[in-house]
């Protein structure tokens, strides 16, 4: 079995007593000074808040490593929503005011700031303390912090999440629950129970039986929530096996591997598995697996629906670099619509953290020799080209728990619009910034490199002069302008005659390593000697329709990037699928828009560990297709079993209780396009139960993803709750789980969706 890999609980390291003494003493002095910085903070700290417009607020921060949360005290709003603490999971990023790029941070010593970033959309918190030396604590205090956050166990996760609920339920603070508070809880987690039931649980988990009303404490909650979330389904998947014992022995989780997750498991692994997840010590000393230890089994990270051999990099990545889709941003500096919302520098760091290896930059005239960074013609805010490069320099190599295998290149797209005097500015930012990173031969290169070959390297993607100008500062290359795609009357640009020319600087053109080329049909554009062009949405769409046989050509002798038409001021993105299908590779969307098209994006660059550049099908990149002809068609049938802690919609009345269904969509070809959803599970969010089963023939299987939508059902409108996307053959065969993610993409806490699929050939 390939996907199986789990320690035995032996460490690999020396003992502590085979150790040196020095070494020791060492670890013992890190461990003492950690312990009593986490103890300091703990207590709290005066921190100041910096908001927009240099306005400061001071509160007392408290990092609280016991429950994983950062929390503060001191406001004065009572009337309006705010939010006081933060779970340590949700933090991204603790950055160095020095190296941060926010203007807010100017008016102040950033020696003193600190910037902690939340979820995958970078919501940051920026801070400042009275002193540096307070400043480094809580950078390395909240750091320390995160390590532990991302090595807790599945057990400790859970626990630390069903604290951060009871904490959430004891709005007087005395650190217990009585019944009431209990079930007014219950309700704000979508679980509609038995009063009774709950009430038989609750006295259980009171073992220390206090005079007066019966209370939980903490730990009882934890054990009255244990009790509460037992999961019957899995139970009954647990009980096929166990031939009335109660309990498996390694043979009984071979048999279930075999008949149900269609995987070999050997007698080693299947000992391996019992070791890491039955909990109780005798049951793994008789190398048993109890109904609780399942569960924990099934939930955990290589029994998902996503295959986890796809989560490391697995795809030959050697090829030409045109052979394979690429992760991309438009407008990526843009946080909001296109024509009056805000640049900023951190919208490079968050793309590239979701694994976008093809960036945008509008490159314009700025003030004192200065390039900027804006969408041309309109009203966005404007931003520093050296900073864009500063940021894009220590993120784009930058390995995270999101992004673990980010070390292929990243490619700058570069719309040129500056003067030949601020182009030679860029050009000398571009080489004292990116060094040795920069991609950029003197001479074209008799072979299109692949991804391997650019590794750690920055690649500008623009117009460039031939190699025969003679040695002049400057010279003329076609204009095809992005920008005046705009269409918005009041920002109209100037209009430009077919054949306008504009000026290159000789020193910007020597930083070009792909040399982008208007494009003026098939052809002329494959034999232009470029490596880039460009097409529009609307462009792009009419060519596939027309001539899809001519776009396929076109994207196995070069890289073709599509756009968002200009229409979509409102930052809104078009369907990515049509696009990928006829193997166009840099597809751009607006990242900062997270509705389908995003979203689909962030499921299929899941694949090849999220890398940002994926293999394209054998029959996209030859023009025989004898040669590399497509998968089979394939027959997907899935059972919803259930759902697990399905949140409520952000808006939800208080103390509404949800009526959730799953909508399951195939985005493919147009043949294969489908969808399908289950009925309405009325006021059940907590445990809702379907059983049942959908089926789909899916005739190109290496062009589908999978997307899994809950919702809501309401009268008016259904609201989203969450989602999951996957590429096709990702999919693992079995009970599998899949975590619900928000509308950023970021992991909903316990909300899980139980299915079994089986995969056949249609």
């Amino acid at each position: 079995m390939g996907n199986v890999n789990r320690h035995s609980g032996q460490s690999s390291h020396p003992t502590q007593e085979s150790q040196p003494s020095g070494k020791r003493h060492r670890r013992t002095h890190l461990t003492k000074s950690v312990d009593k910085l986490l103890y300091l903070l703990s207590q709290g700290c005066m921190l100041h808040k910096v908001k927009g417009g240099g306005l400061l607020y001071p509160r007392t921060f408290y990092l609280d490593t016991e429950n994983m949360v950062l929390k503060y005290s001191g406001s004065e709003k009572r009337l309006r929503k705010k939010r006081i603490s933060w779970p340590i999971s949700k933090i991204r990023e603790v950055r160095e005011g020095e190296k941060d790029y926010s203007k807010r941070l100017d008016p102040y010593d950033r020696g003193r700031c600190l910037a902690v970033v939340f979820g995958t959309n970078h919501e940051v918190l920026y801070l400042m303390s009275e002193t540096s030396q307070m400043r480094d604590d809580w950078i390395k205090g909240l750091r320390f912090a995160l390590h532990m956050d991302q090595y807790m166990d599945q057990k400790q996760q859970t626990d630390r999440w069903i604290r951060e609920a009871f904490q959430m339920a004891d709005k007087n603070n005395d650190r217990s629950l009585d019944f009431e508070e209990i079930l007014k809880l219950l309700k704000q987690l979508n679980a509609d129970m038995d009063k009774k039931y709950v009430l038989e649980l609750f006295n259980k988990a009171d073992t220390t039986k206090t005079h007066g009303k019966p209370v939980l404490d903490a730990e009882e909650f934890v054990r009255f929530y244990h009790m509460l979330t037992e999961r019957p389904e899995i139970d009954e998947i647990f009980m096929k096996y166990d031939d009335g014992k109660g309990y498996w022995t390694f043979s009984d989780l071979c048999k279930f591997f075999y008949h149900e997750q269609k995987l070999d498991l050997t007698e080693d692994q299947s000992k391996e598995l019992i070791a890491a997840f039955e909990p109780q010590k005798q049951l793994q000393l008789e190398e048993h697996l109890s109904p609780i230890g399942f569960r924990t089994l099934l939930a955990s990270n290589d029994q998902q629906l996503f295959n986890p051999i796809h989560k490391r990099v697995y795809q030959d990545m050697t090829q030409p670099i045109i052979n394979y889709y690429i992760s991309s941003s438009h407008n990526t500096y843009l946080t909001d619509d296109q024509l009056r919302g805000p640049s900023r520098v951190e919208a490079y760091i968050t793309a590239l953290s979701r694994g976008c290896r093809c960036v945008e930059l509008d490159c314009w005239d700025g003030p004192d020799e200065e390039p900027v960074i804006y969408h041309g013609y309109t009203l966005t805010s404007k931003i520093f080209f050296r900073d864009v490069l500063s940021a894009i320099k220590d993120y784009a190599f930058q390995s995270s728990p999101q992004n673990p295998n980010s070390r292929y290149p990243v490619i700058l797209s570069i719309e040129n619009h500056c003067s030949v005097k601020q182009q030679t500015v860029m050009a000398t930012y571009i080489r004292s910034i990116f060094g040795d990173l920069l991609y950029a031969p003197e001479e074209t290169p008799n072979r299109i490199p692949s991804p391997h070959d650019l590794m750690g390297k920055i690649v500008i993607k623009g117009k460039k002069l031939p190699n025969n100008l003679s040695n002049t500062d400057e010279g003329e290359v076609s204009d095809e302008d992005e920008a005046a795609d705009v269409s918005n009357e009041s920002v109209k640009p100037p209009k430009k005659d077919s054949g306008h020319k504009i000026k290159l600087s000789q020193e910007f053109s020597a930083c070009v390593g792909f040399k982008a080329v208007g494009f003026k049909g098939v052809e002329e554009s494959i034999n232009s000697k470029g490596i880039f062009v460009s097409l529009g949405e609307n462009k792009a769409l009419k060519l596939i329709d027309n001539d899809r046989d001519g776009v396929i050509k076109l994207n196995q002798h070069m890289l073709v990037r599509t756009y968002p038409a200009g229409s979509r001021t409102d930052s809104s993105n078009y369907n990515p699928v049509p696009m990928w299908n006829a193997g166009c590779q840099v597809v751009a969307l607006n990242f900062q828009t997270n509705s389908e098209p995003m979203q689909l994006l962030q499921g299929k660059f899941m694949d090849n560990g999220g890398c940002g550049y994926l293999l394209k099908p054998g029959f996209l990149l030859s023009d025989d297709r004898s040669a590399s002809p497509w998968t089979s068609r394939k027959r997907l049938s899935i059972t919803i079993v259930s759902g697990y802690q399905l949140p409520k919609p952000n808006d939800s009345k208080k103390g509404e209780i949800i009526d959730p269904f799953i909508k399951i969509e195939v985005h493919g070809v147009k043949e294969d396009t489908q969808q399908c959803k289950t009925s309405v599970k009325e006021n059940n969010g907590f445990n809702p139960r379907w059983d049942e089963h959908v089926s789909f023939v899916i005739g190109q299987p290496d062009h589908a993803i999978i997307r899994f939508v809950v919702y809501d059902h309401d009268r008016c409108v259904d609201d989203f709750i969450g989602y999951f996307a996957l590429p096709f053959h990702s999919i693992q065969e079995g009970y599998r789980h899949f975590s619900l993610l928000n509308k950023h993409g970021d992991k909903i806490p316990m909300a899980l969706i139980l299915l079994k699929v089986e995969i056949k050939e249609a």
